[in-house]
């Protein structure tokens, strides 16, 4: 009686049934994959953010399709500053960058169409892709000279091929899509008549001393849909508020919003307080974007530093963005059996697999925003466990 979309809801992996065996059971867990940046320590005061939370926010709703003007203008604001003009009426919210991953799907897809995305990525994309009837495909990212780039020759199209997304930066790799790889993604949706969605949730934490290439948001070539939102922007997941840049050429983008507006009208899922907070949250996010930098930072030397002192045999890919880290395990060591040693010494950590990272490569994605003695403490426990392994 159910939808065949709901399909992955009928498996449980083994690590995750020994994990949730164990929280049962009131046994500790050290958790080195959280990437709340609540649950490390980052978060607004009641103090700075109740008075964001305007009570007449409360008291009344403004069901305009696109969002509050005076929050769309304040995001025109946040990418003028990083050099690219968006017109407040190519500017659509939602309640979250998942619920613009099914509205893109929707705009784009019919049942059955898939679209084409990077490998690895995160895994949610799965999960929004099922639920909308949508395939994935995915293209490679393959390390050349320690940077992660397309594979070119992994890029292929049916007739059902509607989109190619790209995350910029990516998670869990860090690597922005630079020069190379954007032309590399611009002519292949030009030469196809494909769209390019572009997730940039993480484009204001790129590592200490790197670049980056900037947004998308200001692409004139190709129709492309730009996604982010105060989660990462603004370190405030708990407002849910995302949105949706629409660029490109003129006649596709114009369409494009049109139909988008029908899409936003039938749901208007954005709450009206977090919309009147918005201005004021990203004209001071700032500091706290520094502060999670600056952790993110002394998580990598941390992680690098266990990584060169022991004998694990382990290495720490390089890094561009974000705040996840991939530790690179040893020859011959699978990385099941190594997490479940893990976990009985008291650490969950994410296999590598679960982001699609290549099973010839095994590996573990770790959160940087992890409390520095937690990550000491956690990385003394996957040392016990590698020996085990």
């Amino acid at each position: 009686m159910f939808s065949s979309r709901l399909s992955f809801a009928d498996t449980t992996n083994a690590l995750s049934k020994a994990k949730a065996k164990r929280l049962a059971a009131g046994q500790p867990l050290l958790d080195l994959s959280d990437s709340n940046p609540a649950n490390a320590g980052f978060a607004w005061s009641a103090t700075d953010l109740g008075p964001l939370l305007r009570r007449d926010g409360i008291q009344r709703q403004d069901p305009n399709p696109l969002g509050l003007a005076s929050a769309r203008t304040a995001i025109s604001d946040y990418y003028s500053s990083r050099g690219a003009r968006v017109p407040v009426d190519q500017l659509f919210l939602t309640a979250s960058t998942s619920e613009a991953y099914s509205w893109i799907f929707k705009l784009l897809c019919n049942p059955g169409d898939e679209v084409l995305v990077p490998a690895p990525s995160y895994p949610l994309l799965e999960v929004i892709a099922a639920l909308e009837g949508v395939t994935l495909r995915p293209y490679q990212l393959v390390q050349l000279a320690g940077e992660w780039v397309i594979d070119a020759a992994t890029l292929s199209v049916n007739r059902q091929t509607r989109a190619i997304l790209c995350i910029n930066p990516s998670n869990p790799t860090g690597a922005f899509v630079g020069r190379r790889d954007r032309d590399v993604l611009r002519g292949f949706a030009l030469k196809h008549g494909l769209a390019i969605v572009c997730d940039e949730v993480f484009l204001d934490y790129p590592a200490e001393g790197v670049a980056s290439p900037g947004t998308w948001a200001g692409e004139a070539n190709v129709m492309t849909f730009v996604l982010s939102g105060l989660s990462k922007v603004a370190l405030a997941p708990q407002l849910k508020l995302g949105w949706i840049v629409v660029a490109g050429p003129a006649s596709s983008t114009l369409e494009a919003c049109r139909r988008l507006e029908h899409i936003a009208d039938a749901f208007l899922s954005v709450n009206t307080p977090a919309q009147l907070a918005l201005p004021d949250l990203l004209r001071r996010a700032e500091p706290l974007r520094a502060l999670v930098r600056t952790r993110v930072a002394q998580g990598e030397v941390a992680l690098r530093a266990w990584a060169t002192s022991t004998a694990s045999g382990c290495t720490v890919p390089p890094r561009q963005a974000g705040w996840t880290a991939i530790l690179t395990l040893p020859p011959g060591v699978h990385e099941d059996r190594f997490l479940m040693n893990a976990l009985s010494e008291g650490v969950w950590a994410h296999p590598g697999y679960f982001y699609g990272m290549p099973a010839t490569v095994p590996s573990v994605v770790l959160s940087l925003l992890t409390p520095p003695d937690t990550l000491s403490a956690g990385l003394q426990g996957l040392e016990r466990a590698l020996k085990r392994t």
